[in-house]
């Protein structure tokens, strides 16, 4: 008997069919009055997907849907095969196939309206926080932070940017805003969100201080929009003293690094490598293609207690090696007197860390009492 299949929800979203049977292929699903499975549901879009036969294979594709299909959390982008019990999100929105005519353990069928048994319950962590994340990224709701970067006497030299969530449902951090925009391909919509956030505040703020600000490592598979970004960002914000922070492990192609530093001169922006150390330390790229700055990782001076340490010496002879290019050099993770003061001798130039500060709203600056000449 040729197999009956339907989408079936968990039942605890009351604005979802509790069965959606799948009479008739292809079977387009979504707002429009014409798809043959029109469902009101908010982020879903006009057309959102269709799902094909071919015997008793079925196959779901995208049509170009604003908010995403995803087969088992992974977001389709060409036709993909669906089995039962797979876990299909049309956007936010949770449904498993099932069939009422799937094989048993022993090789037979079952048949009548029967629900497949034996299967784990749907999983409810992807929804649950995508409703309040499409909801941030459609409201913009997210705000910016500045956390103080001071030269080796202590005294204000800069902000770095970081933008943090405003939505009462995505409380835990960026890490848990680029967890979402990964599983919805959604981390460059997202950075550049909160990149236009940061900016804006730090006018309003009227900074006048050096601002480094970061991008995605996603953002970096395609330099040219990015710049173009940043070209419009600095015709807004003419006034607003850039540093373009640039991890080190997409430092990989010296002659478009090389472009990219010559656009960022064009724009008045100047350009940092982060996080140097945490991993392959790229060294003919940073003598090939130095950057104003050079951020060390807070890995490096960890557990680095007095002169002895093997870290110590390590942050030192890089450090020596830095310098002599003409790059100033910058470490992160400070919390505590003595690494500074290790930090100071070994003579970086410039500290970041809990010590000096944590992050705080943008709008709590002002430049009167923080800016610092470089």
């Amino acid at each position: 008997m040729t197999q009956r299949f339907y989408l079936e929800s968990s039942g605890k979203d009351s604005s979802l069919p509790r069965h959606v049977h799948l009479d008739e292929f292809p079977a387009t699903i979504g707002r429009h009055p014409d798809c043959v499975i029109q469902l009101s549901l908010d982020r879903l879009s006009r057309m959102h997907a269709r799902l094909d036969r071919e015997g008793d294979r079925l196959m779901v594709s995208d049509l170009g849907s604003t908010n995403g299909t995803f087969v088992n959390h992974k977001r389709v982008s060409s036709a993909t095969r669906l089995q039962v019990g797979d876990i299909l999100h049309l956007a936010d929105h949770e449904f498993r196939l099932m069939t009422d005519q799937a094989p048993t353990a022993a090789g037979g069928s079952r048949t009548g309206e029967e629900t497949v048994i034996g299967m784990a319950a749907l999983p409810r962590d992807f929804p649950l926080h995508m409703p309040a994340f499409f909801d941030l990224l459609e409201n913009e709701r997210v705000t910016g932070f500045g956390q103080p970067i001071v030269t080796a006497a202590g005294e204000p030299f800069a902000l770095e940017m970081l933008g943090r969530s405003e939505h009462p449902g995505l409380d835990e951090g960026p890490g848990q805003l680029f967890a979402l925009a990964s599983a919805l391909d959604a981390e460059v919509r997202l950075s550049r969100m909160l990149r236009r956030r940061c900016f804006a505040l730090a006018s309003e703020a009227g900074l006048t201080m050096p601002l480094f600000f970061n991008n995605h490592p996603v953002e970096c598979e395609d330099m040219p929009s990015l710049m173009d970004e940043l070209h419009e960002l600095r015709k807004r914000y003419p006034s607003l003293q850039l540093v373009f922070e640039v991890h080190e492990s997409a430092v990989t192609d010296l002659g478009a690094m090389a472009e990219v530093r010559d656009e960022l001169a064009r724009m008045g922006i100047e350009l940092a490598y982060d996080d140097f150390g945490a991993g392959q330390a790229r060294l003919l790229e940073l003598v090939e293609v130095p950057p104003h700055y050079l951020k060390f990782d807070m890995g490096l001076i960890r557990d680095m207690s007095d002169r002895d340490s093997p870290r110590y010496r390590l942050l030192a002879d890089l450090n020596r090696m830095i310098a002599d290019m003409g790059v100033r050099t910058l470490v992160e993770g400070v919390e505590d007197e003595q690494t500074a003061s290790l930090c100071r001798e070994i003579g970086i130039d410039y500290m970041q860390g809990y010590l000096y500060g944590r992050p705080q709203p943008l709008s709590s600056y002002h430049h009167s009492e923080n800016d610092s000449e470089p």
